[in-house]
């Protein structure tokens, strides 16, 4: 592995790698003491150094031709902010003299952003709801990105020190103890990372080589993985992927907006890396988990030939079920709302399947994904971005009520898919989750509220919330609290058991063969099949005879009406029973 920034090398000494051709000359220079350690130029582009293994704690500054003083690129915690000084630090790996991973075939996914999940909004608050999530099932937990970004409050997908873990959320002890009791619990934890783009306020690494080039993402300018002095840039990533997987001991990537990542190599760097996790797989004998938000329907992300991630997020089931249970019709869902929508999403995978115009893209996006293995899917009906991308930030339960939000839920663990949910969904969180931001940049944050209320312009009069205003971040915590209450109790136990029922194998075989769905479309009834039960939902108002359905003599294990008294005869309106079969 090529080792980058600042590392220990074998001998015990400490070294600077640091990619930089735009420098003449560079520099570290301590800033206690000011002394300079002058950073030798090699062929390649890097500037490198050996010198005196430096305490933890220990703040130092680039300096780039004599003059110029900048935070490292490289660095791996950034104190202060993400324009001063850069810190030492030695962070520690998770134990795995016990834990060796969780496969992809049985993962139960929890998506979760750290400032909002606990009203510590950090991992020492994280670390004491592990029990929790144990409790409901959960058995991978996917980090929203946590690479230092401007400010105290971000998604975190405007990271700009891709090494550094965001101060706000703890110390690397503090990660080190998350992972640990993580993995006691048996959770695995994989991390969200951004390798498509810089954050648009404390990126210095364009002052030392060209780590983007002209190739435009939605956020900014995408990385320079094929141009010129590439192969410093594609160090740096590896280094990255190598760092947080070996180095800390994360359980796996999520990899934000992958198909954005441009590379026209002939060994593109997103195989590059699957290649890389491979070699660790080996060597620590353990599974990672690496799934791609690709977005654009392509069996190529996972084939073996291919890129070789384990699985890439689908947005159809989503799109399917949310469009035709509310009737929303605004960006992607203006191309769904049919219930053959639902059971092409169901018996099929990909919607987007290359027949299917994309009026967003207004291109006949993706392909067939018949050669697709189901778990290589992930479904969802809420995440990040499917609630904090709407106008007023609100969860399905909320704007649509519990039955709907069960409902949705059953299909979704139905499914063969591999199942995500998002941090809250799982007891009916009423609070909303917002976008919100904390830049120091006036310009940047007058641009942000003027993009979103170009997004949300569809709505006359609408009054975006003011996404740098703390108030927002407050707003989109979880009301924890509200759990033991009704009905968001009963919720829960719900989301226990449809888990159980996935993880035992009772719904929702990830073998395609052994699910099949049927359709009654005069009833708006969807019947989802597999061995050892029938899932029976009624995406329609009205209440609907159940006796065509060949349940006689079977056992209900679930419903998702709450606490009303169930007919024999009719299955209620918008609601799911999974019977045993």
């Amino acid at each position: 592995m090529n080792r980058v920034g600042y590392f220990i090398n074998e001998m015990g000494r400490g070294n600077f790698k640091i990619f930089a051709p735009f420098c003449q000359n560079l520099a570290v220079e301590l800033d206690k003491t000011h002394q300079r350690i002058e950073l030798q130029k090699q062929d390649d582009g890097y500037f490198t150094a050996e010198t005196d293994k430096y305490p933890e704690g220990t703040l130092y500054w680039l300096v780039k031709n004599n003059t110029d003083y900048l935070p490292d690129p490289y660095s791996k915690y950034q104190p202060f902010d993400v324009h001063s000084t850069s810190m030492i630090a030695y962070p520690q790996k998770a134990d795995f003299s016990r834990w060796k991973g969780i496969s992809i075939d049985d993962a139960i996914i929890y998506e979760l952003h750290l400032g909002t999940f606990s009203e510590e909004g950090n991992l020492a608050g994280a670390k004491k709801n592990l029990p929790y999530l144990k409790s409901l099932g959960i058995n991978v937990i996917e980090l929203m990105p946590i690479a230092e970004f401007p400010g105290e409050r971000n998604w975190g997908y405007d990271g700009t020190f891709m090494f550094a873990l965001n101060v706000g959320y703890g110390t690397y002890r503090d990660l080190n103890e998350f992972l640990n009791e993580a993995h006691r619990l048996g959770i695995a934890v994989i991390l969200d990372v951004v390798y498509n783009h810089f954050g648009p306020e404390g990126n210095y690494s364009g002052m030392l080589a060209p780590f983007t080039n002209n190739a435009d993402t939605p956020w900014g300018a995408a990385i320079n993985f094929d141009g010129k002095d590439n192969h410093g840039i594609r160090d740096f990533y590896l280094a990255n992927t190598y760092y947080w997987l070996s180095e800390i001991g994360f359980d796996g990537f999520r990899m934000d907006a992958a198909s954005l990542i441009y590379d026209s190599s002939s060994h593109h760097i997103l195989k590059e890396i699957n290649d890389l996790v491979s070699e660790i797989e080996k060597t620590e004998q353990r599974k990672i988990i690496m799934i791609a938000e690709h977005l654009r329907n392509d069996k190529n992300v996972t084939a073996p030939n291919g890129l070789g991630f384990d699985a890439q997020w689908c947005d159809d089931l989503n799109y399917s079920v949310y469009s035709y249970l509310t009737h929303e019709n605004f960006r992607h869902y203006r191309d769904f709302g049919s219930l053959d929508d639902i059971y092409k999403a169901l018996s099929k995978g990909f919607v987007y399947d290359g027949t299917k115009l994309n009026s967003v893209y207004n291109n006949y996006m993706g392909c067939d994904s018949s050669e697709v293995p189901p778990v290589q899917i992930i479904s969802h009906i809420q995440n990040h971005d499917q609630i904090g991308n709407r106008p007023n930030g609100d969860r399905m339960s909320t704007t649509y009520g519990i039955d709907k939000a069960l409902l949705a839920c059953t299909i979704n663990f139905a499914s063969p898919y591999t199942p995500m949910i998002f941090m809250g969904e799982e007891y009916a969180e009423m609070n909303p989750f917002f976008f919100f931001e904390s830049f120091n940049d006036q310009w940047l944050i007058d641009a942000v509220r003027e993009g979103r209320k170009r997004e949300f312009s569809f709505i006359a009069n609408h009054n975006i919330r003011e996404p740098h205003d703390v108030r927002t971040f407050i707003d989109s915590k979880l009301d924890r609290d509200s759990i033991t209450d009704t009905p968001h109790n009963d919720v829960l136990n719900f989301y226990q058991s449809i888990i159980a029922l996935k993880k035992q194998k009772i719904i929702g075989s990830h073998i395609r063969s052994e699910v099949t769905v049927d359709m009654d479309r005069d009833n708006e009834i969807i019947i989802i099949k597999s061995p050892k039960s029938i899932t029976l939902c009624n995406l329609g108002k009205n209440p609907q005879p159940v006796a065509k359905y060949n349940l006689t003599g079977l056992k209900m294990l679930l419903s998702s009406k709450l606490n009303c008294e169930l007919s024999t005869d009719s299955i209620e309106g918008f609601s799911a029973r999974i019977y045993s079969a």
